[in-house]
């Protein structure tokens, strides 16, 4: 049963946008400020000169380098949310095949998508066999939307014990530093204090931007994951109206 495009906006809030995009600029532009201003109160000299084991630059180069991957992520998912409207964007228009994996709509080939890729396979299904296409395929759609985001949430869960791994090695220079001390004078303890103090800013500053990158990062490939969910519900979804899927 054919849908009216303006029941299926309706239905589907948010179709015809690829919002995940611009999230990813707004958070990029707020961790930024964040950033900036930590900077005016020398935080971030302070973190860098304090962790002597270089893993809290580490973690950070390990995030930017994430964060960056996200936003390719997050233009390539609002890509494939614009070429999907493209072909959705006509109850009335035909849905055809040249060839058995590329999609034309009334007659205008359609660029490579996601979309494109599932509708073209279950036309193809359809042109060929009878019967209810196989569960397979929206699996497949599924895996080529989000797939990608597994790596990113292993990144997520590093981080933290990359921040865990600098905690320990924090207590083993405060506790080597107490190993080291022979004798208990005024000098003695002094020395005692400094290295402790050292340890413990390595601890603690280390443990600190693995938690805050970890949790930047997973807010954000939440959205990218929300977004390619979306997305696949909305394919699916103009497919059956088509009688497709």
């Amino acid at each position: 049963m054919a849908i009216s495009l303006t029941r299926f906006h309706r239905s589907h809030p948010g179709a015809g946008s690829g919002h995940v995009f611009q999230q990813w600029l707004i958070i990029t532009g707020v961790l930024v400020f964040v950033l900036w201003v930590a900077q005016q109160y020398n935080v971030l000299t302070a973190l860098i000169a304090g962790d002597s084991t270089r893993v809290s630059l580490i973690i950070g180069l390990i995030f930017c380098a994430t964060w960056g991957y996200c936003g390719v992520r997050s233009a390539w998912l609002s890509l494939e949310a614009a070429r999907f409207e493209a072909i959705a964007g006509d109850d009335n228009a035909r849905l055809d095949l040249t060839d058995r994996s590329t999609l034309t709509v009334d007659g205008h080939v359609q660029p490579a998508s996601a979309a494109a890729a599932y509708l073209a396979a279950l036309l193809h299904f359809h042109g060929h066999r009878e019967g209810r296409p196989p569960d397979t395929l929206v699996d497949l759609l599924g895996e080529r939307l989000a797939g990608a985001h597994e790596m990113g949430w292993f990144v997520c869960g590093a981080l933290i014990k990359l921040g865990l791994l600098g905690t320990v090695i924090g207590f083993i220079v405060m506790l080597a530093t107490v190993n080291a001390t022979q004798s208990f004078d005024v000098a003695a303890i002094q020395q005692l204090l400094v290295g402790m103090s050292q340890g413990m800013r390595v601890a603690l500053y280390t443990t600190l931007v693995g938690l805050s990158t970890s949790m930047v990062l997973s807010l954000q490939y939440l959205l990218l994951d929300r977004a390619a969910d979306r997305l696949q519900a909305r394919i699916v979804t103009f497919a059956q109206s088509r009688h497709l899927g």
